[in-house]
């Protein structure tokens, strides 16, 4: 069950169906300038077409919508009034190559850091080029998207780049078993890092939310469809949907997008005061209010009461008494939390998440 982390089963095989791809992705870039709504509206324009009130049914609809959609789309906000837009299109080598296209390796170590290659086009308007594509899926790895600035603040620099380029990104579980408690609360109370999930038509919203309460940029845009199932999952659409469809939508699937905040704050970045742990909790009051969905991998301040307010139980709380889950895994709540905590409050919560799962329901052996 997709969101469900582990704590139903384990997936022990699975059939994968590989799809032979070309060898270079055909990405656009778009500057955007404007209101964060306008941004956001400049953002869904750029993969899914508008409403068309004229069209004679749904199916037409759907139709156009599918002729319009690229291949990758990727939005970065750089600002309460700038962006760029990037859609990529596979491309075999022979396009790549042909006289007049410019390819860019942007996997080289000494190459400048995608989001701030991006950021040139607010400057030289919308261009076209090509990227290898195993180097395209990587274009966010060696900058760790923007956090490694955060890291070592001079890795962007080209001197650095060209000589101790080849160096990262900083391996993450090393830095892990270096931090200790203090630092491990120090970033939980002054950085921002969170995924979440809103409907497309929220998207404006939720940046102008992310400026009033976390004001951290750049901020990520990702398309996600989240699609109508049989039975209630987890995370699923708003409730009828698909008889007003929106942007994006279609009779079976509703546009989501992938809001993604990672940086630290601009009142932490001039000195000021900011609470961490609040603007988290006011961020998922937000998303509950508007049928948004947190990762859940993120550092959360949910309350258990408010977690299952946020994610469909019914299902899942079936499943685990079914298959015998409860009481062999933790429940995806214990498991997930992940708040401000001491070394020992750590140890304890993990302990009483395995005694929280060792309480086996009437029905879990039906």
């Amino acid at each position: 069950m997709p969101w469900s982390q582990g704590t139903i089963g384990f997936l022990v095989a699975a059939e994968i169906k590989l799809i032979r791809i070309k060898e270079y992705m055909r990405l656009t870039y778009t500057p955007v300038r404007g209101t964060l709504k306008e941004i956001a509206q400049a953002y869904a324009d750029s993969f899914a077409a508008r409403a068309d009130a004229d069209a004679a049914d749904d199916s037409k609809k759907e139709n156009h919508q599918r002729q319009q959609v690229p291949d990758f789309v990727e939005g970065m906000v750089y600002s309460p009034s700038e962006g760029v837009m990037m859609t990529g299109v596979y491309a075999t080598a022979e396009e790549a190559k042909k006289k007049g296209n410019r390819i860019n390796r942007v996997g080289w170590w000494f190459k400048p850091w995608f989001y701030q290659y991006a950021q040139t086009a607010l400057q030289r308007g919308e261009f076209v080029e090509y990227i290898p594509t195993r180097e395209y899926y990587h274009r966010h790895t060696r900058s760790l998207y923007w956090e490694a600035k955060l890291i070592i603040p001079f890795a962007d620099q080209f001197w650095f780049r060209f000589l101790l380029g080849w160096l990262m990104p900083p391996k993450i579980t090393l830095l892990k078993i270096t931090q200790g408690e203090a630092i491990r609360n120090y970033y939980h109370d002054n950085h921002v890092i969170q995924d979440v999930l809103v409907p497309l038509h929220k998207v404006g919203e939720v940046l102008e939310f992310g400026h009033r309460e976390l004001e951290v940029y750049p901020v990520w845009l990702c398309p996600h469809r989240l699609f109508k199932a049989p039975v209630k999952a987890m995370v699923q659409p708003e409730a009828g949907f698909e008889q007003h469809p929106r942007q994006g939508d279609s009779s079976y699937a509703q546009m989501y997008t992938d809001v993604g905040f990672y940086y630290a704050p601009g009142a932490v970045l001039r000195g000021e005061e900011f609470d961490g742990a609040e603007a988290v909790r006011k961020l998922e009051q937000w998303l509950i209010a508007n049928h948004g969905f947190q990762a859940q991998y993120a550092v959360s301040e949910l309350s258990e009461k408010d977690f299952w307010r946020m994610f469909d139980p019914s299902h899942y709380d079936h499943c685990r008494r079914k298959y015998g889950a409860a009481g062999t895994f933790m429940s995806n709540y214990y498991k997930s939390k992940k708040g401000r905590k001491t070394d020992k409050e750590v140890r304890d919560a993990e302990a009483e998440a395995e005694a929280a799962a060792a309480i086996v329901e009437p029905d879990a052996a039906e």
